[in-house]
């Protein structure tokens, strides 16, 4: 969603059309409102259902907000608070809803799931990339389920910001756009690896998948989509 608010005549051109026509992607798409702090601020709870309406995504996550370990606690809960009150729109939206936990301590996150499951989300999301680099994944993951087993609920758990599985676990997913900054780089994902599709030292093979239909790397170096769900489709492969 960020970069739709940045570009206003981008965002012109995914309403007109829809983000599965303009993607060329006929599979489900979650929309993620993480975002830029500036941009959050911007924002109105009815902003966030208009864009959603206008673009067209399969589910959506509930708003953003910023909470910082080393920030005030009236803070991090003044920024939970309103988190949560703009979420209340989404019960607007007909479309499901994943509701973004958010917090930096016990109790906050806590409430924030609580939140979450009065929206009567089936599934929730955490920002997951900085609290893995502060080894502080794990406490969160406690707390939220904690609270989902209290209501017994049974809920999947989507790690946002994560390509890589860190446990196998049946009840989490993984979630990362790296198959798409790769594939806009130009990298061709083969297995567990990946190269420069213009790496002349690399030999081209065919492959089947459902975006090459028999293409080899190189002819796709001029049609980013196709590269792009290609690289979709290996990382669903190696992790799926």
């Amino acid at each position: 969603m960020a970069e739709l608010i940045k570009n206003k005549a981008l965002m012109q051109r995914v309403s007109s059309c829809g983000l599965h026509d303009f993607l060329g992607f006929d599979g489900k798409i979650l929309l993620s409102t993480v975002m830029e702090d500036e941009l959050l601020d911007e924002l109105k709870p009815k902003d966030y259902v208009r864009m959603i309406n206008d673009i067209r995504p399969d589910a959506t996550m509930t708003p953003d907000s910023y909470t910082y370990i080393d920030d005030p606690l009236c803070l991090s809960w003044e920024q939970t608070m309103k988190q949560a009150g703009s979420s209340r729109a989404f019960s607007e939206l007909d479309i499901p809803v994943v509701g973004l936990i958010k917090g930096v301590i016990w109790k906050q996150i806590a409430w924030s799931t609580e939140r979450a499951i009065e929206l009567d989300c089936g599934s929730f999301a955490i920002p997951s990339r900085e609290l893995t680099e502060l080894d502080l994944l794990d406490g969160v993951i406690s707390a939220i389920m904690s609270v989902l087993q209290k209501g017994k609920r049974d809920a999947q758990l989507l790690l946002y910001g994560l390509s890589y599985p860190l446990r196998k676990r049946g009840e989490f997913v993984y979630s990362g756009l790296s198959w798409f900054i790769g594939a806009r780089k130009g990298l061709y994902y083969k297995g567990n690896t990946s190269f420069l599709i213009t790496d002349a030292s690399i030999v081209s093979e065919e492959c089947r998948c459902a975006a090459c239909k028999g293409r080899m790397a190189d002819q796709l170096k001029d049609d980013i989509r196709s590269l792009a769900l290609h690289n979709l489709l290996q990382t669903i492969g190696r992790f799926g």
